[in-house]
């Protein structure tokens, strides 16, 4: 019988591990054991790694020779309504926690 060969590539150097403990979570969320398989931790990290390089990617044949911006990322994902729409609203929310921080006033729970 031959040994169990590991899927996937090799992790590249330096971005070994970067999102397993996220992805772990993250498939629990969704259904998954609470300890999932390392090979399919490792095969989800692989895709995530993948599509946010191609991402970047788009983004900056986008940008051509200007400095890559949301708006750019904003364009690669204007046929993808669902995407776009989760990108609308997590910019907005970013937008409330700014002005959320900027009224909150550390001194007055001091006092």
């Amino acid at each position: 019988m031959d040994p169990i060969k590991p899927r996937g590539r090799p992790p590249k150097a330096g971005s070994k591990g970067a999102f397993t403990k996220d992805i772990r979570l993250l498939m629990y969320g969704f259904g998954d054991e609470p300890n999932p398989a390392a090979d399919s931790v490792n095969v989800m990290e692989e895709l995530v790694t993948d599509y946010i390089t191609e991402m970047c990617h788009k983004a900056s044949d986008v940008a051509k020779d200007r400095k890559v911006t949301v708006e750019d990322f904003k364009f690669i994902l204007r046929n993808d309504s669902k995407k776009l729409a989760r990108v609308e609203e997590l910019l907005h929310m970013e937008q409330e926690i700014k002005k959320a921080r900027q009224n909150f006033d550390v001194k007055d729970i001091d006092e």
